[in-house]
């Protein structure tokens, strides 16, 4: 597509962190792009996000980094720790600095959409849930307002209960019985925790949190749904109060309006990424458990090889197809890698903690160090050279190539 003189107009629906992270992929490309998101307005709320090196390396084909990277806070390093403040593990980010340029970065998730809508010309059209997707081959979005487009192109990016997915393939999420609390507040840290991200792995129970700049802190905790249910933040406070500093200080600074609760959910394998002229992204298609700190990296990976892979090639079912073999067993080994981490660190046997404690402690540092630089060497995203920019208008609107 990217050759031709004439390229179709491109619905994403979804504005969240993958949506817009497409739209901006797509526009530096010179697509015509609108976007479609549910909410009326957007709103500074919400918790923080960590993105990882991967994240900020696709993040960087966008020219993006740097101005994320000043947003939040830079860590230095990731601390696992046991309920005691035993330092189980940690990883120094040096490494995936000398190597890709970034380490971690922990910012507000509000501040980063954000700086994605204001890097953004293409419209966004707020207000518009989408209610459902007629024949992807020649896709008309309808909304519950009772409008409706017809674009060339569909970009499902509208999260783990997708609509749009309902047009390509029926795949339900599928809960488990743990529910997380997020908040991020206001609190003065000790040097030491100032640009330190950590996790604590209890019984039962798994918490951590990181820096997110300006004296704020983003934490979350997980627990057994059936006792978090009805837990306020006086009970998180008597819950956490021995676990090491500085979450007792933490949890001690929230109050109940700002700790946003959730159940936790994941997808199965998605059988089809693509039909016709639509497709999915993100936790549309790979919704994953927070445990791996994943989520928002595999959807911004989505972003950039989809805009890639539809400069790249004259038919729309092409590009999906090769967007689809590019991206899709990497996200899945991420999503199984997010599930096996939530099931460590959400057992709930005693002795099954104290083995698993022992277990991380006594692996050679050597070894997440490769296995961290893996996961950024395997991002399926393209080279910073090959992003070329090219004028908005330059593209006519005409009808996808099938």
């Amino acid at each position: 597509m990217g050759r031709r003189d004439e390229d179709p107009p491109i619905a994403i629906v979804g504005g969240g962190i993958c949506g817009l992270t497409t739209a901006l992929a797509l526009e530096q490309r010179g697509f015509t792009v609108d976007v479609y998101e549910a909410t009326a307005e957007y709103q500074p709320v919400g918790a923080g996000i960590l993105l990882q090196t991967n994240a900020l390396v696709a993040l960087e084909t966008l020219g993006l980094a740097d101005e994320i990277c000043d947003a939040g806070r830079s860590l230095s390093d990731v601390q696992i720790r046991s309920p005691t403040g035993r330092v189980l593990q940690t990883f120094d980010l040096d490494a995936e600095q000398n190597a890709f340029g970034h380490r971690y970065v922990a910012i507000h998730r509000a501040k980063l959409l954000k700086i994605l809508r204001q890097n953004l010309t293409s419209p966004i059209h707020n207000g518009k849930r989408c209610t459902q997707v007629s024949d992807p081959h020649r896709p008309t979005v309808h909304f519950d307002d009772g409008t409706h487009i017809d674009p060339g192109i569909v970009i499902g990016a509208d999260g783990i209960n997708s609509t749009v997915r309902d047009a390509i393939t029926t795949v339900s999420k599928r809960s488990i019985d743990t529910t997380v609390f997020r908040a991020v507040t206001s609190v003065s840290l000790p040097k030491q925790h100032q640009a330190t991200g950590f996790e604590v792995w209890g019984n039962g129970t798994y918490t951590g949190g990181a820096p997110i700049g300006d004296s704020r802190f983003y934490w979350f905790a997980t627990a057994p749904t059936e006792l978090a249910e009805t837990a306020s933040a006086t009970d998180l406070q008597a819950s956490f109060a021995d676990y090491p500093e500085p979450i007792p200080a933490i949890i001690d600074a929230l109050t109940n309006d700002e700790v946003i609760t959730t159940g936790l959910s994941d997808l199965p394998a998605v059988p089809r990424w693509h039909c016709g002229s639509t497709v999915l992204a993100g936790d549309a298609v790979h919704g994953m458990l927070p445990f791996a700190g994943q989520g928002a990296a595999q959807s911004i990976e989505d972003a950039v090889t989809l805009a890639a892979t539809l400069d790249s090639h004259t038919r729309v079912t092409d590009a999906f197809a090769n967007y689809e073999s590019r991206r899709a067993n990497r996200a899945d080994r991420v999503r199984a890698e997010s599930h096996r981490l939530g099931r460590l660190g959400t057992m709930q046997s005693s002795l099954a903690c104290r083995l698993r404690n022992t277990a991380v402690s006594i692996l050679p540092e050597a070894v997440f160090k490769r296995f961290r630089h893996r996961r950024v060497a395997d991002a399926s995203v393209p080279p910073v050279a090959q992003v070329h920019t090219r004028p908005h208008n330059d593209r006519t609107g005409g009808k996808p190539s099938l």
